[in-house]
């Protein structure tokens, strides 16, 4: 909506532009027409201009949006592998840990054990 505001205020600000200078400025008939000719040709060429220039900004656009998504999916992918694999490399050692728990867990039952025992031999 921003570049079609532009294109507007651009166009509009050209016409009244060249039709004011054309019209304050003394000149015959055949000098108006060739002026006037000139004028729109310059025109002309800086529409053309600005509207390849507006398609390029577009494209590029588009293309960096694309080439975003495409980064985007693969560092997550990336991530997500990352992550797999770890869980796989801790596997071994989460074992070792709920085994090393357990037997920490039997110890402190069997202290317990141990230690009404002696209480009640004082």
């Amino acid at each position: 909506m921003k570049i079609k505001s532009l294109l507007i205020g651009f166009v509009t600000g050209a016409v009244v532009a060249g039709a004011a200078t054309l019209l304050s400025a003394p000149n015959s008939g055949k000098d108006l027409r060739i002026r006037l000719q000139t004028s729109k040709q310059n025109l002309s060429a800086s529409i053309e201009e600005l509207l390849t220039k507006i398609q390029d900004i577009k494209s590029e656009a588009i293309e960096a949006a694309q080439t975003s998504k495409d980064s985007l999916k693969l560092f997550v992918s990336d991530v997500q592998l990352l992550i797999e694999d770890w869980k796989r490399d801790i596997e071994p050692n989460k074992t070792e840990l709920f085994k090393n728990i357990e037997e920490i867990e039997q110890s402190l039952k069997e202290l317990e054990e141990i230690i009404p025992a002696r209480s009640n031999k004082k």
